[in-house]
């Protein structure tokens, strides 16, 4: 869980969600740890971001996927009748 940005704005105008989600769960582990009474108010918080955070990480890890060499783009030209086949052309 280690992201390359100082803070939270950082990775938040640098567009990365992933490294977001992780300084997000960071902070509020810390807050949880340091404010015992706020701990019934953010269970909540911390398994939405710890599901975000899986759901990222996921998403980073699969490849997109290979084309099929077998399939071809659709031509609609190939498929026009030319001046030659029509009937009384």
């Amino acid at each position: 869980m280690r992201s390359n940005y100082a803070t939270l704005n950082a990775a938040m105008a640098a567009g990365d969600e992933l490294a977001e989600a992780e300084i997000r769960y960071r902070l509020l582990a810390e807050t949880f740890e340091s404010t015992p009474q706020l701990r019934g108010n953010m269970n909540g918080q911390l398994e939405r971001v710890k599901a975000e955070i899986v759901r990222l990480r996921a998403l980073r890890d699969t490849k997109p996927p290979v084309p099929d060499p077998k399939v071809l783009p659709f031509d609609p030209s190939r498929f026009r009748k030319s001046a030659e086949s029509e009937p009384g052309a």
